[in-house]
Protein backbone atom coordinates (compact mmCIF):
# COMPACT_ATOMS: atom_id res chain seq x y z
CA UNK A 1 0.00 0.00 0.00
CA UNK A 2 0.95 3.42 -1.17
CA UNK A 3 -0.16 5.34 2.47
CA UNK A 4 1.82 3.21 4.65
CA UNK A 5 2.68 4.68 8.56
CA UNK A 6 5.37 6.85 8.00
CA UNK A 7 4.28 8.79 5.07
CA UNK A 8 3.71 12.22 4.19
CA UNK A 9 0.79 13.63 2.53
CA UNK A 10 -1.08 16.59 1.96
CA UNK A 11 -4.57 17.45 2.68
CA UNK A 12 -6.79 17.90 -0.10
CA UNK A 13 -10.24 18.36 1.54
CA UNK A 14 -11.68 20.36 4.07
CA UNK A 15 -10.93 23.06 5.96
CA UNK A 16 -7.00 21.79 6.05
CA UNK A 17 -6.48 21.38 2.39
CA UNK A 18 -3.09 22.31 1.69
CA UNK A 19 -1.02 21.35 4.69
CA UNK A 20 1.05 18.17 5.42
CA UNK A 21 0.04 15.66 7.66
CA UNK A 22 1.53 11.99 8.32
CA UNK A 23 -0.50 8.76 8.37
CA UNK A 24 0.12 7.02 11.73
CA UNK A 25 -2.14 4.43 11.47
CA UNK A 26 -3.76 2.05 8.76
CA UNK A 27 -7.21 1.91 9.91
CA UNK A 28 -8.93 0.17 6.58
CA UNK A 29 -8.33 0.41 3.11
CA UNK A 30 -10.27 3.56 2.72
CA UNK A 31 -9.32 5.27 6.05
CA UNK A 32 -5.95 6.19 7.47
CA UNK A 33 -5.27 7.94 10.79
CA UNK A 34 -3.41 11.09 10.11
CA UNK A 35 -1.64 13.97 12.65
CA UNK A 36 1.00 15.95 11.91
CA UNK A 37 -0.01 20.15 10.73
CA UNK A 38 -3.43 19.18 11.47
CA UNK A 39 -5.89 17.60 13.78
CA UNK A 40 -5.31 14.28 14.58
CA UNK A 41 -8.02 12.36 12.53
CA UNK A 42 -9.38 10.03 10.71
CA UNK A 43 -8.73 10.27 7.09
CA UNK A 44 -10.41 8.98 3.45
CA UNK A 45 -7.04 8.03 1.46
CA UNK A 46 -9.02 9.92 -1.85
CA UNK A 47 -8.70 13.04 0.23
CA UNK A 48 -4.96 12.45 0.89
CA UNK A 49 -1.74 13.34 -1.95
CA UNK A 50 1.15 11.05 -1.13
CA UNK A 51 4.39 13.04 -1.34
CA UNK A 52 7.82 10.77 -1.80
CA UNK A 53 9.11 11.42 2.12
CA UNK A 54 8.51 8.63 4.68
CA UNK A 55 9.27 9.46 8.47
CA UNK A 56 10.78 6.85 10.85
CA UNK A 57 8.05 6.58 12.91
CA UNK A 58 6.34 4.12 15.09
CA UNK A 59 2.19 3.39 14.96
CA UNK A 60 0.58 5.82 16.94
CA UNK A 61 3.20 8.27 17.87
CA UNK A 62 2.71 11.15 19.89
CA UNK A 63 1.66 14.53 18.36
CA UNK A 64 4.88 15.86 19.96
CA UNK A 65 7.40 13.64 18.93
CA UNK A 66 5.53 13.80 15.21
CA UNK A 67 5.98 17.52 14.83
CA UNK A 68 9.78 16.75 16.19
CA UNK A 69 10.28 14.78 13.44
CA UNK A 70 8.59 16.72 11.12
CA UNK A 71 11.02 19.51 11.58
CA UNK A 72 14.36 17.12 11.62
CA UNK A 73 12.98 16.30 8.28
CA UNK A 74 12.50 20.48 7.26
CA UNK A 75 8.40 20.08 7.22
CA UNK A 76 7.10 23.36 8.37
CA UNK A 77 4.87 23.19 10.85
CA UNK A 78 2.48 25.58 12.06
CA UNK A 79 2.53 28.25 14.70
CA UNK A 80 -1.37 27.69 14.58
CA UNK A 81 -0.66 23.64 15.45
CA UNK A 82 2.06 24.78 18.09
CA UNK A 83 0.26 27.01 20.39
CA UNK A 84 -2.92 25.10 19.80
CA UNK A 85 -1.51 21.90 20.82
CA UNK A 86 0.71 23.63 23.77
CA UNK A 87 4.17 22.43 21.57
CA UNK A 88 6.09 25.97 21.96
CA UNK A 89 8.54 24.11 23.78
CA UNK A 90 12.40 25.07 24.07
CA UNK A 91 13.46 21.99 22.37
CA UNK A 92 10.95 22.00 19.36
CA UNK A 93 12.05 25.94 19.18
CA UNK A 94 15.51 24.82 18.67
CA UNK A 95 14.93 22.02 15.97
CA UNK A 96 12.62 24.52 13.97
CA UNK A 97 15.63 27.46 14.24
CA UNK A 98 18.25 24.42 13.19
CA UNK A 99 15.97 23.43 9.99
CA UNK A 100 14.45 27.01 9.07
CA UNK A 101 17.11 29.53 10.36
CA UNK A 102 16.37 32.28 12.89
CA UNK A 103 13.20 33.53 11.31
CA UNK A 104 11.27 30.37 12.15
CA UNK A 105 8.55 32.41 13.79
CA UNK A 106 7.99 33.85 10.74
CA UNK A 107 7.66 30.96 8.52
CA UNK A 108 5.44 29.45 10.93
CA UNK A 109 3.37 31.88 11.70
CA UNK A 110 3.03 32.48 7.45
CA UNK A 111 1.70 29.36 6.99
CA UNK A 112 -1.60 30.64 9.07
CA UNK A 113 -4.49 28.64 10.73
CA UNK A 114 -6.93 25.84 8.99
CA UNK A 115 -9.56 27.85 7.08
CA UNK A 116 -7.85 31.12 6.18
CA UNK A 117 -7.03 30.50 2.63
CA UNK A 118 -3.20 29.90 2.51
CA UNK A 119 -1.72 26.89 1.05
CA UNK A 120 1.61 25.58 1.64
CA UNK A 121 1.71 23.39 -1.76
Amino acid sequence: MLLDIGRVCIKLKGREAGRYCVVIDVIDNNFVLVDGDIRRRRVNIKHLEPTDKVLNINKGIKTEDLIKEMLKNKIPVSYWKLKKDNLLTSEIIELYKQNFGEKWEEIAKSIGSPGKGKLII
